[in-house]
């Protein structure tokens, strides 16, 4: 078994000191001595606590958007693709209870500049996937005209609003009802 990068251990130590103490309360002393690694390593890869958590936000958010954007890749119909990313979305959040804590309370609990830094532009890159799918979907008469932003808060903000208080679970329990009615609604919200 190969050893684990020493950035992707610093990442991974930082988001369990993050998540145990909060953004503010962590020490970049506490995300080193969790790493196992030297102040020369940790300073090399993150010079900041800023760019530490600008770099775990973006780490999470790329894994988040492989996994939303499988449903739309290749010819899903607009119907499939709405209600496989819901699915995806869902499925992530219980496999990865951790990640979508991060995305909820490091952006806001942390230093993360609106727009700018590491993870804006992996957020950026995820997105564009999605907007040029919904586009033409959009234009082939299968999804309704709306601008992206009114698009995403339909689809995704439901199961966002309730993603807090699954992340918090030790096993986050999605019930298959509350699975199929978010996945109904975002679909009946952005249909033709």
């Amino acid at each position: 078994m190969e050893p684990v990068p020493t950035r992707l251990r610093l990442l991974e130590a930082a988001a369990q000191v993050f998540l145990a103490q909060g953004f503010a309360a962590t020490s970049m002393d506490q995300v080193r001595q969790a790493a196992g690694v030297s102040n020369g390593s940790l300073y090399h890869h993150f010079p900041t606590k800023a760019a530490l958590a600008d770099a775990l936000y973006a780490h999470t958010l790329r894994d988040f958007h492989a996994v939303i954007a499988q449903p739309i890749s290749g010819r899903a119909s607009a119907q499939s693709g709405v209600k496989g990313m819901l699915r995806a979305y869902l499925a992530w959040v219980q496999a990865n209870p951790a990640g979508a804590r991060l995305l909820h309370e490091l952006k806001r609990d942390g230093d993360l500049a609106a727009g700018s830094g590491e993870w804006a532009e992996a957020n950026a890159q995820g997105f564009e996937q999605l907007r040029g799918w919904v586009q033409q979907k959009t234009q082939a008469g299968e999804l309704r005209a709306m601008p992206f932003p009114v698009w995403m808060a339909l689809v995704f903000s439901p199961a966002i609003a309730l993603t807090r208080h699954w992340a918090r679970q030790p096993e986050p329990a999605i019930p298959a009802p509350v699975r199929s009615a978010l996945e109904h609604a975002a679909w009946m919200a952005v249909a033709p």
